[in-house]
Protein backbone atom coordinates (compact mmCIF):
# COMPACT_ATOMS: atom_id res chain seq x y z
CA UNK A 1 0.00 0.00 0.00
CA UNK A 2 2.93 2.38 0.48
CA UNK A 3 3.44 2.41 -3.31
CA UNK A 4 -0.22 3.09 -4.10
CA UNK A 5 -0.99 6.02 -6.35
CA UNK A 6 -4.30 7.65 -5.46
CA UNK A 7 -4.33 10.12 -8.34
CA UNK A 8 -7.07 9.89 -10.93
CA UNK A 9 -6.34 7.73 -13.96
CA UNK A 10 -5.64 9.57 -17.19
CA UNK A 11 -8.28 9.27 -19.87
CA UNK A 12 -5.54 8.75 -22.45
CA UNK A 13 -4.24 5.66 -20.62
CA UNK A 14 -7.78 4.28 -20.28
CA UNK A 15 -8.47 4.97 -23.98
CA UNK A 16 -5.27 3.17 -24.96
CA UNK A 17 -6.04 0.17 -22.74
CA UNK A 18 -9.60 -0.02 -24.08
CA UNK A 19 -8.32 0.07 -27.66
CA UNK A 20 -5.83 -2.69 -26.87
CA UNK A 21 -8.57 -4.83 -25.33
CA UNK A 22 -10.79 -4.34 -28.37
CA UNK A 23 -7.91 -5.21 -30.71
CA UNK A 24 -7.31 -8.41 -28.75
CA UNK A 25 -11.02 -9.21 -28.87
CA UNK A 26 -11.06 -8.68 -32.62
CA UNK A 27 -8.26 -11.20 -33.08
CA UNK A 28 -10.06 -13.82 -30.99
CA UNK A 29 -13.73 -13.20 -31.85
CA UNK A 30 -16.41 -13.07 -29.18
CA UNK A 31 -17.34 -16.72 -29.69
CA UNK A 32 -13.80 -17.99 -29.17
CA UNK A 33 -13.26 -15.76 -26.11
CA UNK A 34 -16.54 -16.99 -24.62
CA UNK A 35 -15.41 -20.58 -25.14
CA UNK A 36 -12.03 -19.86 -23.53
CA UNK A 37 -13.62 -18.11 -20.55
CA UNK A 38 -16.43 -20.62 -20.23
CA UNK A 39 -19.39 -18.31 -20.58
CA UNK A 40 -22.08 -17.55 -23.12
CA UNK A 41 -21.22 -15.36 -26.10
CA UNK A 42 -23.85 -12.79 -25.08
CA UNK A 43 -21.95 -12.09 -21.85
CA UNK A 44 -18.91 -11.07 -23.89
CA UNK A 45 -20.97 -8.76 -26.10
CA UNK A 46 -22.46 -7.04 -23.03
CA UNK A 47 -19.10 -6.51 -21.32
CA UNK A 48 -18.18 -2.90 -20.55
CA UNK A 49 -14.66 -2.88 -21.98
CA UNK A 50 -14.05 0.69 -20.83
CA UNK A 51 -14.65 -0.39 -17.23
CA UNK A 52 -12.29 -3.36 -17.68
CA UNK A 53 -9.67 -0.99 -19.15
CA UNK A 54 -10.07 1.35 -16.16
CA UNK A 55 -9.56 -1.53 -13.73
CA UNK A 56 -6.46 -2.70 -15.61
CA UNK A 57 -5.04 0.83 -15.54
CA UNK A 58 -5.78 1.14 -11.82
CA UNK A 59 -3.94 -2.11 -11.15
CA UNK A 60 -1.08 -1.07 -13.45
CA UNK A 61 -1.73 -4.03 -15.71
CA UNK A 62 -2.76 -2.15 -18.86
CA UNK A 63 0.57 -2.80 -20.58
CA UNK A 64 0.03 -6.56 -20.13
CA UNK A 65 -2.83 -6.52 -22.66
CA UNK A 66 -1.16 -4.24 -25.18
CA UNK A 67 -0.23 -6.06 -28.40
CA UNK A 68 2.80 -3.80 -28.81
CA UNK A 69 3.99 -4.44 -25.25
CA UNK A 70 3.58 -8.18 -25.73
CA UNK A 71 5.51 -8.02 -29.02
CA UNK A 72 8.37 -6.17 -27.33
CA UNK A 73 8.32 -8.69 -24.47
CA UNK A 74 8.52 -11.60 -26.92
CA UNK A 75 11.34 -9.87 -28.80
CA UNK A 76 13.19 -9.25 -25.52
CA UNK A 77 12.76 -12.91 -24.52
CA UNK A 78 14.16 -14.09 -27.86
CA UNK A 79 17.12 -11.72 -27.72
CA UNK A 80 18.05 -12.55 -24.14
CA UNK A 81 18.00 -16.35 -24.54
CA UNK A 82 21.33 -18.05 -24.07
CA UNK A 83 23.24 -18.61 -27.28
CA UNK A 84 23.72 -22.14 -28.59
CA UNK A 85 26.98 -23.86 -27.78
CA UNK A 86 29.76 -23.60 -30.36
CA UNK A 87 29.41 -27.22 -31.53
CA UNK A 88 25.76 -26.94 -32.55
CA UNK A 89 23.87 -24.79 -34.99
CA UNK A 90 20.55 -23.52 -33.77
CA UNK A 91 18.11 -21.76 -36.03
CA UNK A 92 15.29 -19.74 -34.54
CA UNK A 93 12.66 -17.76 -36.29
CA UNK A 94 11.11 -14.72 -34.67
CA UNK A 95 7.35 -14.52 -35.00
CA UNK A 96 5.23 -11.69 -33.73
CA UNK A 97 1.47 -12.12 -33.54
CA UNK A 98 -0.77 -9.08 -33.50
Amino acid sequence: MEHANNSKLSQRAIDRAETDLLINLATLTQRKLAALVGCHESKISRTDWRFIASVLCAFGMASDVSPISRAFQEMFNVLTKKKATAGTVASTQLTIDF
